[in-house]
């Protein structure tokens, strides 16, 4: 009995339909309630200094989450995410920059704390709630989905594929406007909104090597819808904090 192979899917079509529609949802990210309540919020530095305690969390969240992607990933993606964390972890000694968490610290004495209000601050219910989420997410599986639901936050960071800028551009123009901190002093935040640009193609590159079925490409859809709905509600847990601090109505 001869075996034929099936016929390769042309997935041209499918592919500029996907990334189309990538881009229109990392856009709606910024046009969700969580989102818009969140950049309307008016800060003053002890409303901002809560952002940045809480989100240093979350930072050493992203980690994990992408450890556990790492894992379940064939070998060819793997080495894209160790190159891709060397930047969060190592820092960059071209740019002379320091680990992001670290790069976090550093930034949060513009709103005057230090390292040691970092490591006194309490993890708040809401904040465990959406970091045991994406713990979830990242490691249930299948590997598509659990790489997607990581690079989603970097899509969604990044102004190749949202309009206007990612959300560390946007926070930190809104701190120079509302507290006078030059973006260019914000290091955290300038990094950020350069090299996750670069970050984000990570995605592109997975796509175009492994997503030969359109099965395939929905599985990623899927790891990103679920990331970005977490997000949302992780902006809501944030705005909530913020707005239990005194501060400008």
């Amino acid at each position: 009995m001869t075996m034929t192979m099936a016929p390769a899917i042309d997935m041209t079509d499918r592919k500029h339909a996907f990334y189309a529609e990538v881009r229109r949802l990392a856009n709606a990210q910024f046009e969700s309630p969580q989102y818009r309540r969140m950049l309307a919020l008016l800060l003053n530095k002890a409303r901002a200094g809560k952002y940045a305690l809480q989100k240093g969390f979350w930072q050493l969240n992203r980690r994990d989450c992408w450890a556990f992607a790492q894992a379940l990933s064939p070998m060819d993606v793997k080495a894209l995410i160790w190159e891709h964390e060397l930047d969060e972890l190592s820092g960059n000694p071209e740019r002379g920059v320091e680990n992001h968490y670290d790069l976090q610290v550093r930034q949060a004495a513009t709103v005057g704390l230090t390292r040691e209000d970092f490591e006194r601050e309490t993890l708040a219910d809401e904040t465990l709630t959406c970091l045991y989420a994406w713990l979830h997410l990242s490691r249930s599986g299948p590997w598509l989905k659990s790489f997607a639901a990581s690079a989603a936050l970097e899509v969604s960071n990044s102004s190749e594929w949202v309009d206007g800028g990612g959300i560390s551009y946007r926070w930190g123009k809104k701190q120079e406007r509302e507290l006078g901190i030059p973006f260019d002093k914000q290091v955290n935040a300038k990094e950020h909104a350069e090299v996750d640009v670069a970050h984000s193609g990570i995605l592109t590159q997975v796509v175009e090597r492994h997503c030969d079925t359109p099965e395939k490409l929905d599985l990623v859809l899927t790891g990103l819808n679920e990331s970005w709905a977490i997000d949302r509600t992780w902006k809501g847990v944030l705005t909530d904090l913020m707005e239990a601090v005194p501060g400008p109505s």
